[in-house]
C-alpha cells in the first residue's frame, strides 16, 4: 500500500521515500526475526510499527498517528521478497 506523500508526488516517488527509510533505519533491525510481516511507516516521523497484517500494522500506527493523512503512510511486507514479488511478474512466479 503507496499513498502519495503530498499531492505534488507521484506514488513512485511516495514509494521510494518510504523504501529509503526501510533500507536506511528499519531493514537490519526488522530482518530476519520478523519476516512475513508487515511493518507500516509514519513517513513525517519515521516512526514504525509492525503487526503480522497490513491492517494491524496500520491500526498500531493510527492509534499514535490519528492525524496521519494520506501520503504520511508507507506500508510493506517484511523480507526482500516482498518487493520483488510486488513489482515483478517473474520473480512473483519464481516464488512459487
Amino acid at each position: 500500500m503507496v499513498m502519495s506523500l503530498n499531492k505534488g508526488l507521484t506514488r513512485h516517488a511516495a514509494a521510494e521515500a518510504g523504501e529509503q527509510l526501510y533500507d536506511r533505519r528499519l531493514r537490519s533491525s526488522l530482518e530476519p526475526e520478523l519476516v512475513g510481516q508487515f511493518v507500516a511507516i509514519h513517513i513525517p516521523s519515521e516512526e514504525y510499527f509492525v503487526g503480522p497484517s497490513v491492517l494491524e500494522a496500520s491500526r498500531r500506527l493510527r492509534r499514535e498517528h490519528p492525524q496521519a493523512g494520506i501520503g504520511d503512510i508507507y506500508i510493506r511486507g517484511i523480507s526482500a521478497r516482498a518487493i520483488i514479488a510486488a513489482h515483478t511478474a517473474a520473480s512473483f512466479d519464481a516464488l512459487r
